[in-house]
């Protein structure tokens, strides 16, 4: 688990603890409910869907709708049930990890270079947020050059995003390697992150008052 650099915040949590039922409207529980049912069996079916490198595009025009809790929770599961490496990175992070081999005015090129490799060669890595940083040449030229090297090794990818793929802002040869990658899988378009907070601070004042 040290490698996979897994939030802490969704340390132990697995595709079957994933809920459901917090959404406020039937049509979004039973979208969730469809989410969660294909997560669960792309684990079970992991052995030969690897083979493929296919991964999932989980996507949300809102925040906090839960793709990057259930994204995770395939990780930990891969992780704990299929002892598959696994690591989770948002693009910004990536990024970041990225500029800092630079080294001021000369970047060092064999390090990014071994960062890349890094990335490209992890077994399944989570990419969240993809979409939100402002697309420049050479961020575009990154991220073509993991994912294409993750889509010729076969490496399986997960996404998370608040856009379809076809939105995305990044040019036409990072599109399409996503839409080969990833099958697209649709959240609700509904946030329950606040829910879910006021539900564990009633929880916690329950345990406070002993009631």
């Amino acid at each position: 688990m040290k490698f996979a650099t897994i939030p802490k915040e969704f340390e132990g949590q697995t595709v079957d603890n994933f809920q459901t039922d917090c959404y406020s409207t039937a049509a979004n529980r039973e979208l969730a409910a469809m989410a969660k049912t294909i997560a669960k069996r792309y684990v079970e079916k992991f052995d030969e869907i690897q083979e493929t490198g296919k991964g999932l595009y989980f996507y949300s025009r809102v925040k906090g709708s839960g793709k990057t809790r259930l994204a995770v929770s395939i990780a930990n599961d891969l992780i704990e049930k299929k002892f598959i490496q696994a690591k989770f990175a948002t693009t910004i992070q990536i990024l970041d990890q990225i500029k800092a081999t630079w080294g001021g005015i000369s970047k060092n090129e064999e390090s990014e270079q071994k960062l890349i490799h890094d990335i490209v060669s992890v077994p399944v890595l989570v990419i969240d947020d993809i979409g939100v940083e402002a697309v420049k040449d050479w961020i575009n030229e990154r991220f073509y050059n993991i994912l294409n090297g993750r889509m010729i090794e076969k490496r399986v990818t997960i996404f998370t995003s608040n856009c379809k793929i076809e939105e995305l802002n990044f040019d036409d040869r990072i599109t399409n390697r996503i839409v080969k990658m990833a099958l697209p899988v649709q959240f609700p378009d509904e946030s329950i992150r606040t829910a879910i907070a006021r539900k564990e601070n009633d929880d916690l004042l329950d345990r406070l008052l002993g009631v």
